[in-house]
């Protein structure tokens, strides 16, 4: 276990499920949580066991995934920091519905799930307010599945690009970033097949992306977020996984 960092404090503030939280209440919060490190490849807990604690995400990244009979692996998700997981377990008062792990080096909050219920039950409009930031989270997982079901495997990955681009200023119109994962869950997250993933950025050599290991070059962001917005139909060579 470790202490918060001055940084840390101004994320959770800023995290959507803890947002609405009074000073005091967040105080008393903070105080039953802690500050947890995990290594990449860290299971933080596997579908089935008892949902006691939520994990807000302060650095590094966490996938959220559920193994199937045959044994592959469904990615649910790719959580970055600021992002809470497993609330949606706790409140049903169900065991975790998935499993998570590290994809990378982790720093966590980890708060217990009896404390945070406490708060709510003390204080209704609470937990209204926090019931709407759940609905929120689930309208992004909608939009996330229309998108993956109305854009081709080039549009998709394109517009994961984009989000990953922080450019500092509207008018810029090149960048270079760094994926924050391996591939093969960037394409796991995006709804396709690893090779569909390698097409995908042949395709988008032709808008100014060009990939070197994890690095990634977008020369021409107006021209990408154009490709990305069109009608994926009128893109003869895309093709849907």
């Amino acid at each position: 276990m470790t202490a918060l960092l001055p940084k840390d404090t101004d994320l959770i503030q800023r995290a959507p499920l803890l947002m609405d939280l009074p000073e005091k209440e967040l105080g008393k919060l903070l105080d039953d949580s802690h500050v947890v490190k995990h290594p990449r490849g860290k299971l933080l807990f596997l579908r089935g066991e008892p949902s006691d604690h939520i994990y807000l995400l302060l650095e590094g990244w966490v996938k959220v995934f559920r193994d199937t009979h045959d044994g592959e692996q469904t990615v649910i998700g790719i959580l970055k920091p600021g992002e809470t997981i497993a609330e949606a377990a706790i409140f049903l008062g169900r065991d975790y519905p998935a499993s998570a792990e590290a994809v990378s080096d982790c720093r966590l909050l980890e708060i217990p799930s009896d404390s945070l219920l406490s708060l709510l039950r003390d204080d209704s409009e609470l937990a209204i307010r926090m019931l709407g930031t759940l609905s929120q989270r689930m309208r992004g997982l909608v939009l996330h599945i229309e998108q993956i079901q109305a854009r081709s495997t080039p549009q998709r990955l394109g517009e994961f690009l984009l989000g990953l681009c922080d450019t500092g200023d509207a008018g810029d119109t090149s960048a270079i970033i760094e994926l924050p994962y391996d591939k093969s869950l960037v394409a796991a997250r995006l709804g396709m097949k690893p090779e569909s993933l390698s097409r995908a950025l042949v395709k988008l050599r032709d808008f100014g992306v060009t990939t070197s290991g994890h690095q990634v070059t977008l020369d021409d962001i107006p021209q990408l977020r154009k490709f990305c917005i069109a009608d994926h139909q009128k893109d003869s060579g895309s093709s849907p996984c």
